[in-house]
């Protein structure tokens, strides 16, 4: 078979290939929303936590999460809160035909609306997570927009999963404006280095079926093999192959043409072009083709998924070097129509003089680059900017609502932090409650936390209540006022006790008890002279004389008999005042008692309360035992006391009965003064009053008879009084004593209460100062709300949301999730939860998984990728100094591209840093593509190094045309990635850019040559010192 036959058949081949390629690709689109996310290893805790949180809230089954953003910026009225709820409502109605497998709305409890209504009020955010697999995340989005339509108030629909979605859509927009933007760059490019339209459109062709088979491969792979698949590999895809695939064409069609000029023979030209320009590409692309394989051994999704571009690689070398040749057979010097002479391609002016001068003047050449990218090493602060919403355009409704939730909410709320428990017990439980809060109090401790909410705290904050430090500081509260109480008792029952135990007066007693008796013995004279007066009147013998004679003497005892009675009614008034005292001493004993006993019970019941609660409090013990013994005492004693005071009563009910007839004796003296006064009269009108006078003195002497006997019955009482105040006193005795036993336990009551109050004290200042629900709390309506929000209904699962006070995509946030994790991870490995699963989840857990992940397999990818493309290097250059000066220099392009662009995306773009896969990306690219261009320079001069070290100098000014065409091209291709607005591939393609500038301009013209220079110089030493 012919040569034209071969290259028609190939040719064939690949127009039949592509066109069957095409109508078997798979969605593209479609691939990317499904399988085109970040996921990081089942093995990573934000994994594991999500996992455990699923388990919790939908019982395992795969869900979208989405939120409704309800917002007025004039403050939600009652009617928009209305419509709000009832769209609620509708949602909750159709719960089972959206397939909702978990809500969270305002309307279900106070703990809802605590956290889903904005303190300014004007904004609720409603919560729903939607079974996955029937549909795709826009679709079930688009399900739920009718039910939010027709509201007045501003309403968005957000979530991970349609941000995520429309993060592929805004990919998917930035790819095709790539596609075309390197398309028509590339055409513009090859025209004006060809001058010719028809190697642009041949070139386009190649790449372009390249690009479609191995597109179409790719996504069968990830189809149906379940190959790693991001969003960025389409991009990828992209620009390395129009990029290294228009340089290949490049170096192919410019060796092409320069060997027409030589040959003048297509055929042969051919021929030697792929026998020199066709193995530089083929080692290049080898080079490559191993820096994107070795990408398959990385664990984390997102590098693996960069390895895809390694079939695009391989599908581009089989094109350029079947294809190729057929254009250029059919074509032949029309290639390059419409110049009619074809020349060669000339030297490159600036390569020639900065490979000369640094060829002749090493070390000035490496200051210069030195100068040049040293300084941006120096100043790269290789912080990473983890916040995936800066790639999504403003203009998507899922950030428009993350950014309202950013603004009305806690920093953290739009994406909150989780901790799942899982256990195989029941963790309803007192125990395991205080654990779980103890742990949710450490969390919150952390500098940047800004609310927990957990079982314990279900809004946000402790239940002060359920703590023994508030407990403990109720009971300290309730001890000082029993103490106050014991004092006022302790006082009252001293003043009672000196009271009852000071001795009684008893000789007023006495005393009255004479004059009685005196004034018996004058009321029995008086009696006599009243007979004898009578007897007189009567026998009418004696005269007037005597008769005034008697009366004289009556007189004088009557008033003998008054005096008595003055001196008697001073005595009673004496002893009453008397009697009084021990009716205040009675009243105020009993009062104080009482009240210590009320005083005794109400401790008695504190101490019961606090030691069922405080079991290991001996000093609760001891003042319990003290207050029921105190009780029993104070008992006794008010016994004692009622005796006493039924004496007492006794005793002046018959003081009542003396005083009665003291009056009676009062009332017949006067009597008896009365008549006295009638016989005075009678006397001095004897012959009239004689018979009156009889009848006066007969009166009198039977007054006076009364008088004698109520005199005897008030000397009888008094007596009985005297006895009974005797007896009263020796009982006041004996209950001062037993008042002396009572404030003595009280000392001891209050000594214990003192003991107890101090260690309360300290209880409450202490660390075990712990989270205690009492078994009715536990068991009550209340909490049962926070059993259903925050645990399944088994009770060994239960789940905590940390709001943190900064945006949870920043680099601060994730650096308290580590701190967080830690005092976690401290706190569980010690407690009755060390045996339990315990996981943080969340969008910021998930970025310092990423970040780890990330991290460890960068290097280890970038060593994978790094030993191969050196196993690659020695074999090509047959030179362990060539390969070493090539990954130096790129080492060197890739930090200082790196800080270069951090000073850009930092000072011109206004981002905070560079996207966490940036350095990743860009060091792929740029080590990938750079060996590129490094293997055309060194194949060159290879092919005549047996002249000399200094035949870099010309490799260079041959070369240097083709590699800073290649460099703009492939600049270019990456450029394309600009318009995306993707900040990653912005960042990417600006780190791209600015190393091909410091590879074709200054590293490869400069640094490599410079590198060589010494070489001979040192070599010249040496054969000088030999």
């Amino acid at each position: 078979m012919g040569w034209k036959n071969k290259r028609t058949l190939s040719f064939v081949f690949w127009v039949v290939l592509v066109i069957v390629m095409v109508v078997v690709m798979p969605n593209l689109d479609k691939l990317v929303i499904e399988k085109g996310q970040i996921s990081i290893p089942e093995t990573s805790q934000s994994e594991k936590g999500a996992k455990l949180l699923n388990e919790l809230k939908t019982e395992g089954e795969s869900i979208y999460q989405f939120a409704f953003v309800f917002h007025s910026d004039d403050g939600l009225t009652k009617d928009e809160t209305a419509q709000i709820e009832q769209t609620l409502s509708n949602i909750e109605a159709d719960k089972e035909k959206l397939h909702i497998l978990y809500s969270l709305f305002h309307t279900q409890s106070e703990q809802a609306a605590e956290q889903l209504v904005s303190q300014d009020g004007t904004t609720i955010l409603a919560q729903v997570s939607i079974q996955k697999g029937l549909n795709t995340a826009e679709e079930v989005a688009e399900q739920l927009r009718p039910y939010i339509e027709d509201l007045t108030v501003d309403t968005y629909l957000t979530g991970s999963d349609i941000v995520m979605s429309d993060f592929s859509q805004s990919t998917q927009e930035g790819v095709k404006k790539t596609e075309i933007i390197a398309i028509i760059f590339i055409i513009v490019i090859l025209i004006i280095i060809f001058r010719s339209p028809i190697v642009p459109l041949i070139s386009l062709i190649t790449v372009g079926i390249a690009y479609i088979i191995s597109l179409s491969i790719v996504a069968l792979l990830v189809e149906h093999a379940d190959l790693p698949f991001s969003n960025f590999t389409q991009v990828f895809l992209v620009v390395v192959l129009f990029g290294i695939g228009t340089d290949y064409n490049i170096l192919l069609f410019t060796r092409f043409k320069e060997e027409l000029a030589k040959q003048g023979h297509v055929i042969k030209a051919i021929s030697t072009t792929y026998a020199t320009a066709g193995k530089t590409v083929i080692f290049s692309g080898l080079a490559v083709l191993v820096g994107f394989i070795a990408l398959f051994l990385a664990e984390f999704s997102m590098y693996k998924a960069t390895a895809a571009v390694s079939i695009g690689v391989a599908v581009l070398l089989l094109v350029l070097m079947t294809l190729n040749p057929f254009f250029m057979g059919v074509f032949g010097f029309k290639l390059f129509w419409p110049i009619k002479e074809v020349k060669g391609h000339q030297d490159n002016k600036m390569w020639k003089a900065f490979s000369k001068f640094s060829f002749l003047r090493p070390l000035l050449s490496l200051i210069v680059v030195a100068l040049v990218t040293v300084p941006f090493i120096w100043l790269y602060s290789s912080e990473l900017n983890y916040n995936d919403l800066v790639e999504i355009d403003d203009k998507y409704e899922s950030k428009q609502a993350v950014s309202l939730i950013e603004k009305h909410y806690d920093a953290g709320f739009s994406s909150p932090l989780s901790l799942a428990i899982k256990a195989d017990k029941s963790l309803a439980t007192q125990a395991s409650l205080a654990e779980i809060d103890k742990l949710a109090g450490i969390i919150e401790q952390v500098d940047g936390v800004s609310k927990v909410y957990s079982v314990t705290r279900p809004e946000g904050k402790r239940i002060e209540d359920l703590y023994i430090s508030e407990q403990s500081g109720q009971l300290k509260e309730g001890i000082g006022d029993a103490q106050g109480g014991v004092e006022q008792i302790h006082s009252g029952l001293s003043e009672a006790q000196e009271k009852v135990t000071k001795p009684q007066d008893l000789s007023g007693v006495s005393q009255l008890i004479s004059g009685t008796n005196a004034l018996q013995d004058g009321a029995t004279e008086l009696q006599d002279a009243l007979n004898k007066l009578s007897t007189g009147i009567a026998d009418g013998t004696n005269g007037s004389k005597k008769i005034q004679q008697n009366l004289q003497q009556l007189t004088t005892s009557i008033g003998t008999l008054k005096d008595g009675l003055a001196t008697l009614a001073t005595n009673y008034a004496t002893l009453s005042n008397g009697f009084n005292q021990f009716t205040s001493v009675f009243d105020g004993t009993e009062t104080a008692i009482n009240s210590a006993k009320q005083g005794y019970a109400q401790i008695e019941e504190l101490m019961k309360k606090a030691a069922a609660e405080n079991p290991d409090l001996t000093e609760v013990q001891t003042a319990l035992e003290i207050a029921v013994q105190a009780q029993t005492q104070l008992t006794d004693m008010s016994q004692q006391i009622a005796s006493s005071k039924a004496q007492y009563t006794q005793l002046t009910s018959g003081f009542t009965q003396a005083n009665a007839a003291l009056q009676q004796a009062n009332d017949a003296v006067t009597q008896i003064e009365q008549g006295a006064s009638q016989l005075t009269n009678g006397a001095n009108t004897l012959t009239e009053g004689l018979q009156q006078a009889q009848n006066g003195s007969t009166q009198i002497a039977k007054e006076s008879s009364s008088f004698v006997s109520g005199l005897q019955a008030v000397n009888d009482g008094q007596k009985q009084l005297k006895t009974s105040l005797e007896e009263l006193q020796n009982q006041m005795a004996q209950l001062g004593k037993g008042l002396k036993q009572s404030t003595e336990g009280l000392d001891e009551i209050y000594a214990g209460l003192d003991d107890a109050n101090s260690y309360l004290k300290d209880l409450n200042t202490s660390e075990s100062a712990e989270f205690f629900i009492p078994q009715e709390v536990l068991e009550g309506e209340e909490f049962s709300e926070s059993f259903a929000t925050y645990m399944n209904e088994e009770h060994n699962m239960t789940s905590m949301t940390i709001i943190l006070d900064v945006n949870p995509y920043t680099e601060e946030a994730m650096d308290i999730v580590k701190v967080i994790d830690k005092k976690v991870q401290g706190y569980v490995a010690s407690s009755s939860l060390a045996d339990d699963e315990v996981y943080l989840s969340g969008k910021t857990m998930t970025n310092v998984d990423l970040q780890q992940i990330s991290q460890a397999d960068f290097i280890r990818s970038i060593v994978v990728m790094m030993i191969g493309i050196t196993l690659i290097l020695l074999w090509v250059t047959r030179s362990a100094f060539q390969t070493l000066v090539i990954i130096g220099a790129l080492m060197l392009t890739n930090f200082a591209a790196l800080g270069i662009t951090e000073l850009i995306t930092t000072h011109l773009l206004g981002h905070e840093a560079l996207s966490w896969n940036v350095p990743f990306f860009s060091m792929i690219m740029l080590i990938t593509l750079g060996v590129d261009y490094s293997i055309f320079f060194m194949m060159r001069y290879n092919e005549s190094k047996k002249l000399g070290l200094n035949q870099i100098i010309p490799a260079a000014s041959e070369m240097g045309g083709v590699i800073v065409s290649a460099a703009i091209i492939l600049g270019g291709t990456f450029a394309a990635l600009i318009p995306s607005g993707i900040i990653t591939l912005i960042q990417v393609a600006i780190t791209v850019m600015v190393g091909l500038v410091l590879l074709s301009i200054f590293i490869m013209p400069m640094l490599l040559p410079a590198c060589f220079g010494l070489l001979q110089k040192f070599q010249h030493i040496v054969k000088k010192e030999k």
